[in-house]
């Protein structure tokens, strides 16, 4: 019979969990095959593989997760990774998504990049909730389960919709608000109640913002604007809101804002009920 050490208890427990993913994989891996990407300008330069390139993100950005605490569980999907934390490690949860997204920035500003090598850019969905271990004796591995896991995928995957790089729950929000407004370099905008695809229950969705994103002030500075359109969405006043969230898609733009202003047309066609109270319902993310 096998024992589970510590760090993989059986039993519940609350643990910080971050999904993040390469955006346009797919698009990247078809070019790979179509030879586009070089490691060089010569014409004698052997074809930059696929291979070669996710060794070098796992090693350039995701490797940052790698870092530090003994009771960190990580595993890699292809070209994303979980990580699951202790709940004491927000300070360091922050510390490294700062890291992360400051290596993929220094990256993508390299010479031949977008010519020898692709452009990245990484989502990221982070929550708090229960998590157990279970062992499976067919790879002699430790593997995780939980809602919440099904939930961090969830968020990441809606990141890009709502154009932002790191989405976080209000359940994580709760736990990191202190460290993040200690903190020049981190903020937070709110961006929608929703209940995710596949899911009963609604949660408060949340973009942390990074210092290192060349975004950073401009999204700060459309967060009352935000609120007050979200207020009169919330109100079923549809088209002063449609035009709040237009206006700030046009002068900051935020993709945010064209994602609710379109929302704002449906539900002016077809009106929800009495007992409104702003939460959207994913179908497709």
């Amino acid at each position: 019979m096998n024992t589970v050490p510590d760090k993989f208890p059986t039993d519940k427990s609350k643990r910080i969990l971050m999904f993040c993913d390469l955006r346009d994989s797919t698009d990247i891996l078809q070019n790979f095959e179509q030879d586009i990407y070089r490691g060089g300008s010569s014409d004698e330069a052997k074809p930059y593989t696929y291979k070669e390139f996710l060794l070098d993100v796992h090693e350039t950005s995701y490797n940052e997760l790698y870092l530090g605490h003994e009771n960190t569980f990580s595993e890699i999907y292809g070209d994303g990774v979980l990580a699951i934390f202790p709940e004491d490690n927000t300070k360091y949860i922050l510390e490294n998504v700062y890291r992360l997204t400051k290596r993929v920035r220094i990256y993508n500003e390299a010479d031949g990049i977008g010519v020898f090598k692709p452009r990245i850019d990484i989502g990221f969905g982070i929550t708090v909730g229960e998590v157990s271990f279970i062992y499976y004796s067919l790879d002699k591995r430790h593997h995780p389960i939980g809602l919440c896991i099904h939930e961090a995928a969830r968020i990441e995957g809606l990141s890009r919709f709502y154009d932002a790089r790191v989405l976080i729950s209000g359940r994580f929000l709760s736990f990191s608000e202190e460290y993040i407004k200690a903190d020049q370099r981190f903020s937070y905008r709110f961006i929608d109640h929703v209940v995710l695809k596949g899911f009963r229950s609604p949660i408060t969705l949340f973009e942390l913002l990074l210092d290192n994103d060349p975004r950073f002030e401009t999204k700060k500075s459309s967060i009352q604007e935000y609120s007050e359109a979200y207020s009169k969405y919330c109100r079923k006043e549809w088209e002063p809101a449609k035009k709040l969230f237009q206006k700030i898609h046009h002068d900051y733009g935020l993709g945010v804002g064209q994602v609710m202003a379109s929302r704002c047309d449906i539900l002016s066609k077809s009106p929800p009920g009495p007992d409104w109270n702003g939460i959207w319902k994913m179908k497709d993310k």
